[in-house]
């Protein structure tokens, strides 16, 4: 057999060269798509956990107090919703942009039959037990609020639990500074650790929960969350049905100052509140150039400039390349609050 040519041998390895080339561009562009859909997965895994997170959370606001509220509302006011004792089932504080996250406040507790007020059997003066007309509720280490008809609020501890006549609890509890005259009434918001007022914000692009009522640390949930939005969904007329949405705003009938003061029948007309997060991957893209162009609260109206709490940003690329970003938003109606409105 005749011996191979150099050139022969040349060819083959050119051949071989192009075809190495070949099958690197071909993974190269494999293993870039492989990563923008692994990136755009994590972002849209991430920001879907972290919306079903805070619907669940925002769907129970008010659970286990709503039925106290005709009581509470003659609670002096609170500037801090942690500690508050009015019925304020949830509430927004407004970053005053919609390029910042806003927060959320969710108050939640474990309470029998709602908290339902049992009326005092007896005055009961400073450094005295409650006694109430009541046969179940009331456990040692539960939280109870007493009300009278004055306005006058305090907030105890159940610390013991006795029965010295059928129909009437005697209530041993920590001090309060304040005599309860017959007309008061005493409710049960359920165990003290139960109890809850779960802060939801924004801290170096992470989406934590902060239980503020019992002043536990700060909680990750999801991280590379870019924006956090809230508005309430008002039913302004009184008709049961939800009209419009509104921001918290920093001033003004919605704002965190106005709510925490605000009238149940104030609270009761937010009848849902609108959630809207954009998260992006993990690591940039260094091939993508564009910047992003985001949306919040869209309608299908040709004006978009009257679509009631329509939020609009960019994020812009940078020469090490951009993220990619996912955009998730929901409604989460709020029946705990609406109730809050009935005796």
């Amino acid at each position: 057999m005749p011996g191979t040519a150099l050139v022969d041998v040349i060819v083959g390895l050119v051949v071989a060269l192009l075809a190495i080339v070949v099958v690197h561009r071909a993974f190269v562009a494999l293993d870039t798509l492989r990563r923008r859909a692994a990136d755009a997965s994590d972002a849209q895994v991430a920001a879907t956990f972290a919306l079903d997170t805070l619907v669940t959370q925002i769907g129970n606001a008010g659970a286990g107090w709503f039925a106290a509220a005709p009581w509470l509302d003659s609670c002096p006011a609170s500037t801090d919703v942690a500690t508050t004792l009015r019925p304020v089932a949830l509430l927004i504080v407004d970053s005053g942009a919609p390029d910042r996250a806003d927060a959320i406040t969710i108050r939640q507790a474990v309470a029998p039959v709602g908290a339902i007020g049992a009326a005092f059997a007896a005055a009961a003066p400073v450094g005295t037990a409650f006694d109430v007309e009541a046969s179940n509720g009331f456990d040692v280490g539960n939280r109870v609020v007493a009300v009278s008809r004055t306005g006058t609020c305090a907030l105890a501890q159940v610390t013991a639990r006795a029965l010295p006549m059928p129909g009437v609890l005697r209530i041993g509890h920590t001090p309060v500074t304040t005599d309860f005259p017959v007309t008061s009434v005493l409710l049960d918001l359920g165990p003290a650790g139960s109890a809850s007022a779960l802060r939801f914000d924004l801290s170096s692009g992470t989406l934590r929960s902060t239980d503020v009522a019992n002043g536990d640390a700060p909680v990750p949930l999801a991280a590379n969350v870019v924006n956090l939005k809230f508005q309430y969904g008002v039913d302004s007329d009184g008709d049961g049905a939800l009209d419009t949405w509104v921001p918290a705003g920093t001033s003004g009938p919605w704002s965190a100052p106005a709510l925490l003061a605000a009238p149940r029948t104030t609270l009761a007309r937010i009848a849902a509140i609108r959630v809207g997060l954009i998260v992006r991957s993990d690591e940039r893209d260094s091939q993508l150039r564009s910047s992003h162009d985001w949306v919040l609260f869209d309608c299908e109206r040709d004006d978009k400039s009257t679509c009631p709490g329509r939020l609009a940003g960019t994020v812009t690329a940078t020469s090490a390349g951009a993220y990619r970003y996912r955009t998730v938003e929901t409604i989460v109606p709020v029946p705990n609050v609406g109730w809050n409105a009935h005796e």
